[in-house]
């Protein structure tokens, strides 16, 4: 899914009653969670851009389904030969 796809999505789930912090909130993790998700930030940084504690934000990129780390075949088969 693309950001603008994910982003209009979302959107359709704010309602204009939405407070605008709740919407600004909203906003920031779309954002965030698509710049982590890409490779393009950190969660450290994905974390500061919506406000939260890191630990929050790995949380939230967890429920989302978006792994913390992202291995290649050749990596995955080095590190479980260390095991």
């Amino acid at each position: 899914m693309t950001f603008v796809e994910a982003l209009k999505l979302k959107a359709v789930e704010i309602t204009i009653h939405t407070r605008e912090d709740i919407i600004e909130r909203e906003i920031a993790e779309i954002v965030a969670l698509h710049l982590y998700s890409q490779g393009k930030i950190t969660s450290g940084t994905a974390a500061r851009i919506i406000g939260i504690p890191r630990v929050e934000f790995l949380q939230l990129a967890g429920k989302e389904k978006i792994p913390m780390f992202e291995y290649s075949e050749e990596e995955l088969a080095n590190e479980l030969k260390e095991i």
